[in-house]
């Protein structure tokens, strides 16, 4: 009798220090997970496909009505692409896409960072910021990102984004002047993004130095941080190792 008390204590205990998340996320009457864009349902049954390393292709065919999540959203000459787990969808009429509201979506980060993922737009890979004067706004009950600047003069709010524009992340801080050797092959990015323009190769053991925000598995570096007019690159984490 004695043990039994002790087990119901100890689980008393556990269960006040680690509570159980009782509600989730939910919106248009499912659950949402972290990183999730979107849902989608198809107008018909449809065959689609993904690629393998090996340049072959595999199919699914999926059915009419069926629910399915989407996490990445692709936006390039003109079309748009939905990520079905492995499988990568277009967009046509046979395709029923409904976005997260980036509300939703932006509520499962500290400190959250959207960047523009549509290489149509002109503005692919900037970054916005919630404590950079960004907000979000509903018109005509489509969810945009609002960007204002600071003129001087109080702010100018001139630009608006749809979320499906928008890869919604968290900015996790670094410390800065941290020097770290790159321990393969890589390429200095742009923006924190795989496929952001190339600045410059960066060799394996090449030297670089942290300046602060990490976006996306990237990390802001800069290979002499004395130098003003140097600006930042981003590199993935996975490849830099710290030297202290």
């Amino acid at each position: 009798m004695k043990k039994i008390f002790i087990v119901l204590l100890a689980a008393f205990v556990l269960s006040i220090v680690n509570p159980t998340k009782s509600e989730a996320i939910r919106f248009d009457g499912a659950e949402v997970h972290k990183d999730q864009t979107g849902k989608m349902t198809f107008t018909k049954d449809i065959k689609i496909y993904k690629k393998n390393e090996d340049g072959t292709f595999d199919s699914l065919v999926v059915k009419r009505n069926n629910y399915f999540k989407t996490y990445e959203i692709e936006k390039y000459d003109g079309k748009t692409f939905y990520q079905m787990g492995p499988y990568r969808v277009q967009a046509t009429n046979l395709v029923v896409f409904k976005e997260i509201p980036m509300k939703i979506r932006a509520s499962f980060y500290p400190n959250v960072t959207y960047i523009n993922i549509n290489r149509n737009s002109g503005e692919y890979g900037k970054i916005f910021t919630e404590w950079r004067d960004t907000n979000i706004s509903d018109m005509n009950g489509d969810q945009m990102l609002r960007y204002c600047r600071d003129t001087g003069n109080g702010l100018k709010c001139e630009k608006h984004y749809p979320g499906s524009d928008m890869k919604v992340l968290d900015t996790i801080f670094k410390k800065a002047g941290v020097r770290y050797e790159v321990t393969e092959d890589s390429e200095a990015k742009t923006y924190p993004l795989e496929g952001s323009k190339t600045e410059k190769p960066m060799p394996k053991g090449s030297i670089v130095y942290s300046v602060s925000d990490s976006i996306n598995a990237f990390l802001c570096v800069k290979e002499d941080l004395e130098a003003k007019d140097e600006q930042c690159k981003w590199l993935p984490i996975g490849i830099l190792k710290p030297i202290y």
